[in-house]
């Protein structure tokens, strides 16, 4: 972070403005996902390696399949924090309402995935596909089919924005993309027919290789959103913050 202070005489406002570079964000970010990841993967060691089933609360507190825990709440906050970069590059953005409202549409989508993370809709959303779908179609998920629908009608009402953005922006969001949907959607598909070849509950009792899926598909869902926030701050050219205070 840098930043810099003005200050003129007793009693006039001093003006205060402090720069969130781009890089600070990335390091921000690359550490908080090194934090969770080796936090689990310490959790496994204790209760596989070890046999600590708890560890004095240590395993439930770190594991990142876990709910109401430090992975959880990080996970959404940090979903939470690229809706409101999102609402605040609306904010900055000039034009009219329809310039600002793909931004606006970005950060609610973000909203939604962060309450999502606490209060586990999709888990809801599954339990309703698998009572619609064929037995056996998609045994253990089925949030996909109507998350994957939803996200293509807001793809398709976001195409021409998208093809506005400078090429540095475009890469990235893609790639941003490409990441989180691996975790979120591929490695889900991997684990059910992991689960299904073992004959398996998902809910069931956890095993090492389960828990080595849930590491991978964590990490790919962390670090998508932490490139598309990090790529959001780029294009901004950093983060500005400026007050004035009277002393």
């Amino acid at each position: 972070m840098v930043s810099s202070i003005t200050t003129q005489q007793i009693g006039r406002p001093t003006a205060t403005e402090a720069t969130i570079s781009e890089r600070s964000v990335a390091k921000a970010l690359i550490a908080i996902t090194l934090f969770l990841v080796s936090a689990h993967i310490a959790a496994l060691i204790l209760k596989y390696g070890l046999g600590r089933e708890h560890a004095f609360g240590f395993v439930g507190t770190f594991h990142m399949d876990g709910e109401m825990n430090v992975p959880s709440f990080m996970s959404s906050l940090l979903l939470f924090s690229t809706a409101m970069m999102a609402f605040f590059t609306a904010a900055v953005t000039p034009g009219d309402r329809r310039s600002k409202l793909p931004w606006l549409t970005v950060g609610l989508v973000f909203v939604l995935l962060s309450f999502d993370e606490n209060i586990r809709i999709h888990e809801r959303i599954t339990n309703s596909m698998r009572a619609i779908l064929p037995e056996g179609f998609m045994p253990y998920t089925g949030f996909e089919i109507p998350y994957l629908i939803v996200m293509g009608i807001i793809g398709l009402f976001m195409i021409r924005w998208y093809l506005n953005l400078d090429r540095s922006s475009q890469l990235l969001f893609a790639l941003s993309g490409f990441i989180f949907v691996c975790g979120a959607v591929g490695l889900e598909q991997v684990a059910s027919v992991y689960y299904d070849a073992n004959g398996l509950a998902r809910a069931g009792e956890p095993t090492l290789v389960g828990d080595v899926f849930v590491l991978i598909e964590e990490t790919c869902e962390i670090a998508g959103v932490s490139l598309f926030l990090y790529a959001m701050v780029r294009r901004l050219g950093g983060i500005k913050l400026a007050s004035a205070d009277t002393i």
